[in-house]
């Protein structure tokens, strides 16, 4: 055996991340109640992610994981979910947090003067006690879905014990003295920011000791992205993609970039004003082969969103590759199928006509960006066909109320943030609460029906998966909608912070998931 002996070398330690330091987010739109029990807006939301905890949560695999549940067990009929509640855990205020404050939680919810969108589900829903330290959840139908509606925040019983919904919101408990289980808990509010600073009971304890969100005008988000490129700021979501251009070549910025569940897709109305147009299967078969979604993609989104052809968005486990091919993008074909199913284009005329009626429609979608972008984008690719699309853009909420609820259009683009669970009863499955947005067809629904029903009774992932999977081969053949893409999350961070990542799909409070391994100190 050879020994070498050499001069001793100097040993390059690698700085470790320490405890301390204040990072600052510039937030885009101004946050509400600070109770995760009346989040109205995506800015409350953020903010209740880092001070608030659910019994669930997601993980970076999109499996539903315990969070202020340790486990909990499903009954034979999959209609009782019984959950062990985790203990040791304790408010921000040092008080234990226990299996009543659960129960307080969602009987709030149940409560006939709490109005907030979701009560009716938790009135249908039996919530009570079960074993030592248990609670069990009743419903009146299969759901595997479930135990993702237990994300919600659980709040603290002694605040708000004798408190009815609407003191609830107003107390400063919901507000200035917020606190929960979470890593955070605010500190002062005011018009330009609110002010966290680390809980000392949360487990685990971030490195932060404080963290800062800054809060800039929803409609104005250049100056959050000003303020990050100004050094006011470290951090900044929800970039669009002519944004995240603009940061390139900064050495001291970088950009995180994750997929979203959202799904955005025209849906085709067969009734009313669209009857003439869209009964026909064929034809919107032909007008789904018609649109070219990467360069919508492209020209509108500089290539920071995927093309989307079913209603599953890509990032979603169950989304089915194959049933996403069936009617790839094929000008000709389309041109084809229209011509056979009489709407032709007669010599001299550019648009396409049947029984002397153009095939002229109108199109709405909301007038803010990428909205109306991607309406004219698609427009003009159907114009390529012989179809005349006309844009009506409105105020997003008055999509939603005069035209999406009462389905009162001919075409429409809608965008949905639709989460990590691949159920989507209520948006496409003909028997969903009216009040519901929902695009389901009336007529030749039962079996999409039927695979949307299998999908949310199954416990069994791969009967789930086969449910799914049938359920976007039908959608695909039946056509009631151009499905177009999904979208990306940019987040834009200073070379200060370290420790930032996310899971590689989103929901935009979800940045914050790993919050706790942020840091702007190091040692060693």
């Amino acid at each position: 055996m050879a020994l070498a002996l050499g001069g001793c070398q100097p040993v390059a330690t690698v700085p470790k991340p320490a405890r301390g330091g204040t990072a600052v987010e510039a937030l885009v739109g101004a946050a509400g109640v600070l109770n995760p029990l009346f989040e109205s807006v995506d800015s409350t939301r953020d903010v209740d992610s880092l001070i608030y905890q659910g019994l669930t949560g997601v993980d970076d695999q999109q499996s539903i994981v315990g969070v202020l549940a340790t486990d909990w067990t499903v009954s034979s009929d999959h209609r009782t979910y019984t959950f062990n509640i985790r203990q040791g855990v304790k408010w921000a205020d040092g008080q234990p947090f226990d299996r009543e404050d659960v129960l307080f939680t969602y009987h709030v919810l149940q409560d006939l003067e709490y109005q907030q969108p979701g009560a009716e589900f938790w009135r249908q829903v039996g919530i009570g006690a079960g074993g030592p330290n248990q609670v069990v959840f009743t419903l009146r139908s299969p759901s595997a879905s479930f135990p993702l509606a237990l994300r919600v925040g659980i709040i603290a019983k002694h605040l708000f014990a004798g408190m009815a919904p609407a003191q609830i919101a107003a107390s400063q408990y919901s507000g200035v003295r917020a606190i929960g289980t979470g890593p955070f808990k605010v500190t002062a509010i005011s018009a330009l920011a609110i002010n966290m600073d680390r809980n000392p009971f949360a487990v685990p304890q971030p490195y932060l000791d404080h963290l800062v969100l800054r809060q800039y005008p929803a409609n104005d988000p250049q100056a959050a992205i000003r303020a990050l490129g100004q050094g006011i700021a470290d951090l900044v979501g929800g970039l669009q993609p002519q944004e995240v251009d603009a940061l390139k070549g900064r050495s001291d910025i970088s950009v995180l970039e994750s997929r979203m569940f959202t799904n955005s897709f025209v849906s085709l109305n067969p009734d009313g004003a669209g009857k003439e147009f869209f009964a026909d299967p064929k034809v919107r078969v032909a007008l789904v082969q018609a649109v070219d979604r990467q360069r919508i993609v492209n020209e509108v989104l500089a290539g920071r969103a995927d093309p989307d052809p079913t209603p599953i968005p890509v990032g979603v486990w169950a989304y089915s590759a194959a049933a996403g091919t069936m009617h790839p993008f094929d000008q000709p074909a389309a041109a084809q199928a229209l011509d056979k199913a009489g709407w032709v284009i007669e010599t001299g005329s550019k648009l396409r006509t049947k029984n002397k009626v153009p095939f002229k429609v109108e199109l709405v979608a909301a007038d803010s960006f990428p909205n109306r972008q991607v309406a004219d984008g698609l427009a003009r690719q159907l114009l390529e066909i012989g179809v005349q699309v006309d844009v009506k853009a409105v105020p997003a909420s008055k999509l939603v109320q005069d035209y999406l609820l009462g389905r009162k259009y001919q075409m429409a683009l809608a965008s949905f943030d639709v989460g990590p669970d691949p159920d989507q009863y209520s948006l496409w499955h003909s028997g969903a609460d009216a009040s519901t947005l929902n695009f389901a067809y009336s007529r030749g629904w039962g079996l999409i029906d039927a695979d949307l029903e299998a999908g949310r009774a199954a416990i069994d992932p791969q009967a789930r998966l086969a449910a799914y999977i049938d359920f976007q081969t039908l959608m695909a053949d039946l056509a009631p909608a151009i499905f177009l893409y999904s979208s990306r999350y940019d987040y834009a961070m200073s070379a200060r912070v370290h420790g930032v990542r996310m899971n590689k799909v989103v929901q935009p409070a979800e940045r914050f998931q790993y919050v706790t391994q942020w840091y702007v100190n190091t040692s060693g």
